[in-house]
């Protein structure tokens, strides 16, 4: 991937310029309203002129790339420019936090990937002001919570085709209550009042870029409808996170040699995986862990920190990897906590994010102990790391499968035995 990284300096050359450009217009509308069209104009030209600039000079390591590298592989390197297309799009999340506002209520519907995406979603809308809840579109349906007719209900769905996704639609339309689908292009979700689109279909069974799509989309909303709400300051915080999220994310792919060295040991050892995050980043950990499995089929599982703390942590062996997500703000303490009576069981740590304290910081002088940055010294809310984090768990899974010898993106439908399992039910 000699030539693909070759041409990284000069898109993110391009990405600067972009949004310094972009930085200019939203101040020059700061002082003159009648700006707004030309502003939205300007950046929705700009994100195209990007999008065609990066088509051009990828061309030739694009095509192989496409030869040898996996679906999954192929998406998460796509995020960084799909989050600039999708940031350049505000109207559709505009309208759906406007009818939001009058909600005294937010429910958010999702399954397996999707259903993680809904919890990241539930802290963004809290940070915006919303009462917002996450649930499952399994209990959203079977078990329900009776609904409101104030209520506002989003559902997340990849491709709008999944069994309850689809039943959880149908109960909120019969229900009369607002309706929001936030799903992929060419998506087959039918029922919500208002469809946001993120990205195209994911090519693999491992969804990557759908999920952050998602996110962006739930970020987006939480940003106008703290707008709504009045909350300027958290409107400011997170429009703000949100348009340095691609700069970040281009430079954790440009890490990936990291990530790789670490999928390698693990799968050599034949390591259990445990990831452990707090917040919104204990959908970072439950979605790290449901990766790993479908890529490289993986014992791997995902908690939130005080459940691991509460029972799951006597059962970590010395051989065990262990994957703490850590960010700046409420948990530090606690994580260091963790982390201090995991050094007296775990022999391998790989961190990512940044260490609580100084304390912990000294536990990675050990070997078998490294830390992966995502946002050191960069002030994005807390609600919005999900959509950092998810790379390297992502990039993880792919070379876990490539060390493994897997197939990342067939959900094991290649084995006679598996591909049998599935047509047991409908999803």
């Amino acid at each position: 991937m000699r030539e693909r990284a070759s041409v990284i300096p000069g898109l993110q050359k391009f990405a600067v310029i972009q949004e310094e450009i972009t930085l200019i217009l939203s101040r020059m509308v700061g002082y003159c309203q009648w700006l707004l069209p030309l502003q939205r104009l300007a950046v929705c030209n700009l994100a195209e002129i990007r999008y065609n600039f990066q088509i051009n000079i990828y061309a030739k390591a694009t095509l192989q790339m496409t030869a040898s590298s996996t679906g999954l592989y192929r998406s998460i390197h796509a995020q960084p420019d799909a989050m600039r297309r999708l940031l350049a799009d505000w109207d559709g999340p505009a309208q759906a936090a406007e009818k939001l506002s009058s909600a005294g209520r937010v429910l958010l519907s999702g399954i397996g990937t999707s259903y993680h995406a809904a919890i990241v979603g539930e802290y963004l809308l809290r940070l915006a002001g919303a009462d917002a809840w996450a649930l499952r579109s399994f209990e959203f349906v079977n078990y329900p919570r009776p609904l409101r007719p104030d209520d506002g209900i989003i559902i997340v769905s990849h491709r709008g085709s999944k069994l309850h996704g689809n039943l959880a639609a149908q109960r909120a339309a019969e229900a009369k209550v607002l309706t929001i689908g936030i799903t992929g292009k060419n998506s087959k979700m039918q029922g919500p009042d208002i469809v946001l689109e993120t990205v195209e279909q994911d090519p693999s069974a491992t969804h990557s870029i759908s999920y952050t799509g998602a996110l962006a989309r739930l970020g987006q909303i939480a940003s106008r409808l703290a707008a709504q709400l009045g909350n300027a300051e958290q409107a400011r915080r997170l429009e703000q996170g949100l348009q340095q999220i691609p700069s970040l994310m281009e430079d954790i792919l440009a890490r990936e040699n990291e990530v790789r060295t670490i999928a390698r040991e693990a799968a050599s050892h034949q390591r259990r995986l445990y990831y452990v995050g707090a917040g919104p980043n204990a959908a970072t950990a439950t979605e790290g862990a449901l990766k790993a499995k479908e890529a490289s089929y993986v014992t791997a599982e995902g908690f939130e920190l005080e459940q691991a703390i509460h029972g799951p942590q006597v059962a970590f062996e010395m051989e065990d990897l262990l994957i703490p997500i850590v960010v700046k703000e409420a948990a530090l303490a606690r994580m260091a906590d963790f982390l201090l009576a995991s050094s007296e069981i775990c022999s391998r740590v790989w961190l990512i994010g940044v260490a609580p304290n100084a304390d912990a910081a000294a536990l990675f002088n050990r070997e078998g102990w490294s830390r992966f940055a995502i946002c050191d010294d960069v002030d994005v809310p807390e609600e919005l790391t999900p959509l950092l984090a998810a790379l390297p768990v992502q990039l993880l899974s792919e070379f876990l499968a490539a060390a493994r010898g897997t197939n990342a993106d067939s959900f094991r439908a290649d084995q006679e035995a598996y591909k049998k399992m599935g047509t047991h039910f409908s999803i």
